[in-house]
């Protein structure tokens, strides 16, 4: 299986720590989280990925090669304008167009089996993509995920506190196949300006595509501001999750 990675953001909500490289190189336990998600995908069986820079794309590319160092076979597509998730992967549209891929962000740390788990559920059940999921108390900092029958019903982006009738958060780590991407090209801007992914899985749903959670029970971290970071570090001081040396 191969998998694609969005790594072309410089991630603003880092301040001064992403000045000079993009926001997947910033450091956890000693390796860039992009390195820990291409090595984690690696020994999960990801044969090639498809890496998608634009911010500093020369620090990425200096850094990991042709991927030989975490196992996968690393192609880099160039996002041109940074106008959001939704459009992101579009320039490896190609490179994925043979079967069933990943599509995971730079900054989103799980454990190889997460992503063997995935795959092997994948191919279990007809399924058109596969939704990775985690329980919180409220999910009103994330996209609540709404379940029924076994399907994605909804998602709603940034519930309001306390409103949400449903557990589960979009984790944003998913396999789908190339059908996606008919969907990308449907995009619209949001009230945010940009194209955005879930977006583009809301007209899947609506389609009657068949949309399928999968209940993330391994280690997960979102990586998005100077807190998670501080907290990825500690998991890494307590050898919790990441990946480590072979």
């Amino acid at each position: 299986m191969k998998a694609v990675v969005l790594a072309a953001g410089k991630g603003t909500r880092m301040k001064e720590i992403t000045n000079s490289i993009p926001k997947p190189m910033v450091e956890v336990g000693g390796r860039p989280m992009l390195w820990q998600v291409l090595t984690a995908l690696g020994r999960a069986g990801v044969s090639d990925a498809a890496v998608i820079v634009g911010y500093r794309a020369d620090v990425i590319r200096d850094y990991f090669g042709d991927g030989a160092e975490v196992g996968v076979r690393v192609s880099y597509f160039t996002q041109e304008t940074q106008d959001g998730t939704g459009r992101a992967a579009d320039p490896a549209r190609d490179f994925l167009r043979d079967g069933p891929f990943f599509f995971t962000f730079g900054d989103i740390l799980t454990e190889p089996e997460a992503y063997r788990q995935m795959a092997e559920a994948f191919e279990r059940e007809e399924t058109d993509l596969l939704l990775a999921v985690r329980t919180v108390d409220d999910p009103y900092k994330g996209a609540a995920v709404y379940v029924r029958d076994g399907l994605v019903e909804r998602l709603v982006e940034k519930p309001p506190q306390g409103t949400s009738t449903t557990n589960y958060i979009n984790a944003g780590i998913f396999v789908t196949r190339p059908v996606l991407f008919d969907y990308t090209a449907r995009l619209e801007l949001s009230e945010r300006g940009e194209y955005e992914i879930p977006d583009a899985i809301r007209m899947m749903i609506a389609d009657g595509l068949a949309v399928r959670p999968f209940e993330l029970a391994d280690y997960w971290r979102d990586v998005g501001t100077p807190e998670d970071l501080e907290a990825a570090g500690e998991d890494a001081q307590q050898k919790r999750g990441l990946v480590g040396e072979e």
